[in-house]
């Protein structure tokens, strides 16, 4: 019965510090930054506000870091958005996967009960939603201050 309770004290434990590395590194003056640039880039290719809803739409509700790639690639393929904002989009997107195994390895090496195979991807889109939140809300901040 210990196992059992150790492995699952283990595995809140990681929970919990992999909660809060992904709020530090969402917090980093690095990670707004780049959100920011990519929010005024969005605003500059005058995107609708419902394409830029939707792909924050499906960041919150996909289980799965592709459908995010895939929405983007469709937008660029069907010319709704500009080629240079969605590949930058893109590359800061995939560039998250860097930090996600960063924070995977340091939960596992303190937790090593509490990581499992599918974590990495989990903190990966943990990261991407965090990204996309920034990157909406700038976009709609500085669209409306153009309008003032």
């Amino acid at each position: 019965m210990s196992v059992s309770l150790s492995a699952l004290g283990q595995k809140t434990l990681a929970q919990l510090f992999i909660h809060r590395e992904v709020a530090h590194v969402a917090d980093s003056e690095a990670f707004y930054a780049g959100a920011r640039s990519v929010g005024q880039d969005l605003k500059d290719a005058d995107l609708e506000t419902r394409q830029v809803r939707a792909l924050e739409n499906l960041a919150c509700s996909t289980a799965m870091v592709s459908d995010l790639y895939d929405f983007i690639k469709r937008q660029i393929g069907r010319r709704k958005w500009a080629a240079g904002v969605g590949k930058k989009l893109l590359e800061a997107l995939e560039g998250l996967r860097n930090d996600a195994g960063r924070i995977v390895q340091a939960a596992r090496a303190q937790y090593p009960g509490g990581v499992d195979d599918d974590t990495a991807r989990h903190v990966h889109l943990m990261l991407c939603r965090e990204y996309l939140k920034h990157v909406v809300a700038h976009y709609l901040y500085v669209r409306r201050e153009a309008r003032s």
